[in-house]
């Protein structure tokens, strides 16, 4: 399958500056890129996917949160609607799927932490090993997922190259990546997001808990109050902004 490449024609003035999501790095200003792409890929996106999605009583809205864990599982909060009952047993049924949590109402944020296809465990692995970011909220297609990546330039170049070829790209959108009122992401310090990082690859947020503050805190090198501490305001913030 061909690859995507790209002809930014970059022309930045002050007040594109003044209005761009800015990244500093090594005391660098990074002017951040996005690339919106539909992706497609025999199999779904993760276990139990095609189950949901042939199940006219189930409404997928969106992905709130994909990552790739560091023993290559992926784990996924995705707002479902409709016979959640069905969702629950689709789930806890499926071999594919290692754990999950599904609310009692009719909508809601589902949590699934599964053994994904390999496509798709390289594909979301590629935030991790490049510095990228997936956007959410990621939204289904008639034909996949749509879903945007930001980065610098260089390095979203080098991940569309790196996309494995068993997944079906088209390009929906490139150029700037514009901030957004509702990028929650944004309101969390770059320390808070690497101790959230940690927290949710440790398994802090599985039932039961799959580690404490303590544990956090020996593999970031910091104090227990500090751990503490921050994921008291990651969550203040991140619950405080659902519920506006």
């Amino acid at each position: 399958m061909s690859k995507l490449s790209f002809d930014w024609n970059l022309h930045i003035g002050v007040a594109s500056l003044r209005e761009a999501h800015l990244y500093i790095l090594s005391n660098r200003v990074i002017l951040m890129k996005s690339v919106t792409l539909e992706i497609t890929v025999e199999g779904g996106f993760h276990p139990a996917n095609q189950l949901l999605a042939a199940d006219p009583s189930i409404v997928r809205e969106s992905l709130h949160y994909v990552t790739i864990l560091e023993d290559g599982t992926i784990v996924l909060l995705y707002h479902l609607r409709g016979d959640l009952d069905k969702v629950r047993t689709y789930l806890m049924d499926h071999e594919e799927v290692i754990s999950c949590d599904v609310p009692e109402s009719e909508d809601g944020l589902v949590y699934i932490h599964g053994r994904p296809i390999e496509p798709i465990r390289d594909f979301f692995s590629l935030a991790r090993t490049h510095g990228i970011v997936f956007e959410t909220p990621i939204t289904h297609t008639e034909r996949g997922l749509k879903i945007t990546l930001s980065g610098e330039e260089q390095t979203l170049q080098r991940v569309i190259s790196k996309i494995p070829s068993d997944i079906e790209l088209t390009l929906l959108r490139k150029g700037e990546r514009k901030p957004r009122e509702s990028d929650i992401i944004s309101l969390l310090t770059s320390r808070q997001m690497e101790v959230l990082t940690v927290a949710v690859e440790e398994g802090y947020y599985e039932t039961p808990r799959g580690t404490t503050h303590e544990k956090i805190a020996t593999k970031l090198g910091v104090a227990t109050t500090t751990v503490s501490e921050h994921l008291r305001k990651i969550e203040q913030r991140v619950f405080s902004a659902l519920v506006r």
